[in-house]
């Protein structure tokens, strides 16, 4: 992907996703942070919506379950990854199971860090290919 990757950091605690902002800031990845579902929505469903969303899993107006839901409806694809910060692999499951991306638990490995994020943003045109096929199959 040549444009510069961009993603929604969705969260309201400090703590992990502080952290993983300045991750991924040195990464080159262009961040916008948001506290609420409400917010996060002007952003997915703007003219530009980021190429990537990280979210907490709980918010004060919803959860990763919202945020995963608002990403759908984004004019153009969004992948989702869901950051916790227990390791609970039912819980991981269910996340992928309804539409994230990834799940990454703290601490954030720069070379994991780095992997997930060139995987997503290179994901992301290939799944507004799939989007556009089923949007024309109706």
């Amino acid at each position: 992907m040549k444009e510069k990757i961009t993603a929604l950091l969705v969260y309201h605690r400090p703590d992990p996703l502080d952290t993983l902002r300045s991750a991924l800031e040195i990464q080159s990845i262009q961040t916008r942070s948001v506290r609420t579902c409400g917010e996060a929505l002007l952003l997915l469903w703007g003219r530009q919506p980021p190429h990537l969303a990280f979210t907490d899993t709980q918010l004060p107006d919803g959860n990763w379950a919202d945020v995963i839901a608002l990403a759908g409806k984004a004019p153009a694809p969004v992948n989702v990854i869901v950051v916790s910060r227990l390791v609970d692999v039912a819980f991981y499951l269910e996340a992928i199971e309804r539409g994230a991306y990834d799940f990454l638990t703290p601490p954030f490995e720069p070379s994991e860090l780095a992997h997930i994020v060139r995987c997503a943003a290179s994901n992301v045109p290939h799944r507004g290919t799939t989007r556009e096929s089923r949007r024309a199959a109706r």
